[in-house]
């Protein structure tokens, strides 16, 4: 008794929301049939031409071209592109059946537009107000107003079904309330349409409305559709106490008994397609085991960053990655509760859970409170902590994490997939390791520093698996165009440009010494005469146009000659502007100006600019002019210098030991081109 007292008022409400509903039904046909009846017997009524004088007379300014934009946006054209953005975003956002409801729609109203026109408008047989009369086109009713009326209100059902937050909500339903409203008025005013037409299409799209939402309702309460999408994938095994659930890109099995959600990837062709133009591979998480490592790891980061911030793990697990039977299999622990409402507690927890990613360099777009979708992911349990269950992207992004988009540019991370800015990771570890430590311990920051590298060698060796086109021009783009790093770069190469010019020079020296192309005491002659003020002042600058011919990297032709010929320029305006001044620098006066025109207009040449400060006094001489070409050649790669012979055109030959000792050190003459030092000659060259 008490089971049938139950079900009464159950049964009772549901007869009565019948009654309503075929009551509503049969108001408007009613209705709409009465009007279609007038109009046939009187095509022009004296109330219709009444109200489109009115409203045509309407003389406001802008009004016109208003109307004019109401009725392009709610054209047929513009309506189809509505309907593929709108499948399109459903899928993106994993709501399958709503996609497919929402195609159904589209095509009824498409059919209904049409059906209509060849129907009520031949039964009518009533043309345009500027119709020409020997071929009126059929005007009854407006299939203007009725498709705007249909798909925008139900556009506005789905945002208002699906909890659409209110600050988006409410200007949504605004502006789409605007539209549904203006269309009518619009027709009338730009007389496409009799005030009839615009209230036959009024009536017949409220009729359509209460047929296709309870439709959307009964298809969305069903399994049919989500068991069918399971059946059609192999890799899903499911046990008899487990529960299957899936998304746009995966099927999650989840076994209370044994603790598990594995899920296995099977992406729709749309979700293959744009992760496909984005970096021109596979979907990575279907078999490639790297990517499914960089989740772990992902997860491991995101867990000890949860424990730093709520003081507890609030992220799942992964317990196994299997990739041995084709497809992989990512499996997780089963986190008990139930899916998080898209409420304020579950906004508020994943705003705080996204700004300690953005700021650790994680991507936040599946706990982004902006992303509708994103709530999805957590779990809420019975003691009300949320738990993040899924950290892995369905679908790319164009959108870093705030304060991670010049670094997604340098390192060519655009688009947005599952990506970690690792200086901005590690950068965060060390400016934070004393919080991190007190509260994740010492253990806790080893593990971080752990996850962090062992997910950057997997997300790199992922990568290194995809061509990503974009990516690589991306990246390079902003190292070309990013001229304050190539200064900043080229500044730090010039630090020590005469130290490594020295070591260029005497390791050539000891190589010929080695090698007996010289002897000892000439050896030693070179060293000192390279030691002096004045030859190390040369060498310093000789070592800067090595490195400026090396270093710029723009690649605009005479960029690197012109580099070094400023250089030159510089300090030798300087020379002579202290030399005008006379102010010299202390010590500078006995030391010859190596910045000389010979050397500036030697430093223009593309193929010897970068040795023009050989032609300075301190440098000019034919031996170490061999000895800077002899030691570039020595360079070469793929052994160049030896299969090539060039030592015997630039380093001296190679001479017999007895030579080595009778000979007298840089004697006039000398086969070896040294020039000759007099006895007692400072070693420092004059002006």
């Amino acid at each position: 008794m008490t089971t049938l007292a139950q079900n009464i008022p159950v049964r009772a409400a549901l007869n009565t929301r019948s009654l309503l509903w075929l009551a509503t039904v049969g108001i408007l046909a009613a209705s709409l049939a009465l009007l279609t009846k007038t109009i046939m017997d009187n095509p022009t009524p004296s109330q219709d031409i009444r109200v489109m004088d009115w409203i045509v007379g309407w003389d406001l300014r802008g009004l016109t071209t208003f109307f004019d934009i109401v009725s392009f946006v709610t054209g047929p054209e513009p309506g189809i592109i509505y309907g593929l953005m709108g499948v399109t975003f459903l899928l993106l956002l994993g709501k399958t059946r709503p996609a497919i409801v929402f195609t159904a729609v589209g095509v009824t109203i498409g059919a209904v537009a049409i059906l209509g026109d060849f129907t009520l408008g031949e039964i009518v047989d009533r043309g345009r107000p500027l119709a020409s009369s020997d071929n009126p086109a059929p005007a009854f009713p407006s299939g203007h107003v009725f498709g705007t009326t249909v798909f925008f209100s139900f556009m506005g059902f789905l945002a208002v079904y699906y909890k659409i937050k209110p600050k988006i909500l409410l200007p949504v339903l605004a502006v789409f309330g605007i539209i549904i409203v203006a269309v009518g008025p619009s027709r009338v005013h730009l007389q496409d349409h009799f005030p009839s037409d615009v209230a036959a299409g009024y009536l017949l799209a409220a009729i359509w409305l209460l047929i296709i939402i309870p439709t959307f309702m009964y298809v969305r309460g069903t399994r049919w559709m989500s068991a069918w999408q399971n059946k059609e994938n192999p890799g899903v095994v499911a046990c008899d106490s487990c529960t299957v659930a899936s998304s746009i890109a995966s099927v999650v099995v989840l076994d209370p008994v044994e603790g598990t959600a594995t899920k296995v990837y099977r992406p729709p062709p749309l979700v293959r397609a744009l992760y496909w133009l984005a970096f021109q591979a596979k979907f990575p998480y279907e078999t490639n085991n790297a990517a499914l490592q960089a989740g772990k790891y992902r997860r491991q980061i995101a867990s000890l960053l949860t424990i730093h911030r709520f003081g507890k793990d609030l992220v799942a697990p992964v317990t196994d990655i299997d990739c041995e039977h084709g497809n992989c299999r990512f499996i997780t622990e089963f986190i008990p509760g139930e899916v998080a409402e898209n409420d304020a507690p579950a906004q508020r927890f994943m705003g705080e859970v996204s700004a300690i990613f953005a700021e650790a360099g994680l991507s936040v777009w599946q706990v982004n409170p902006r992303n509708p979708h994103a709530h999805t992911n957590l779990i809420l349990s019975a003691e009300g902590d949320y738990t993040i269950i899924d950290l892995e992207s369905a679908v790319i992004s164009l959108f870093p994490a705030p304060g991670q988009f010049r670094s997604s540019l340098k390192s060519g991370n655009l688009p947005i997939f599952d990506d970690i800015d690792f200086p901005r990771l590690r950068d965060f570890t060390s400016a934070n390791e004393a919080a991190l430590t007190s509260t994740l311990g010492v253990d806790g920051v080893k593990a971080l520093r752990h996850a962090t590298d062992h997910a950057e060698v997997a997300i790199n060796t992922w990568k290194a698996a995809e061509p990503r086109i974009f990516g690589h021009l991306i990246a390079g783009t902003y190292r070309l165009l990013n001229l304050k790093a190539q200064f900043q770069h080229l500044m730090s190469s010039l630090t020590g440009a005469d130290a490594a010019a020295e070591l260029f020079l005497n390791n050539g020296i000891d190589r010929w010494e080695k090698e007996g192309r010289i002897a000892p005491s000439d050896a030693a002659e070179l060293r000192t005469r390279l030691a002096s003020d004045a030859a190390r002042l040369a060498t310093r600058h000789l070592g800067v146009h090595l490195i400026l011919s090396v270093a710029i990297a723009l690649p605009i032709p005479g960029m690197r000659s012109l580099a070094r010929f400023l250089w030159t320029l510089f300090f030798w305006t300087k020379v002579q502007i202290r030399r005008f001044r006379r102010d010299p620098e202390a010590g500078a006066d006995r030391l010859p100006n190596v910045h000389t025109p010979l050397v500036m207009g030697l430093a223009l040449l593309p193929a010897v600019g970068g040795v023009a400060y050989l032609a300075s006094a301190p440098l000019r001489s034919k031996i170490l002019v061999r000895l800077m070409l002899d030691q570039a050649a020595w360079k070469l790669p793929f052994k160049l210098y030896r299969r090539t012979h060039i030592g015997r055109w630039l380093a001296p030959p190679v001479m017999h030991p007895e030579a080595k000792k009778q000979r007298p050190p840089f004697a006039k003459g000398d086969q070896k081109g040294i020039s000759p030092l007099r006895q007692g000659q400072s070693p420092h060259p004059t002006t």
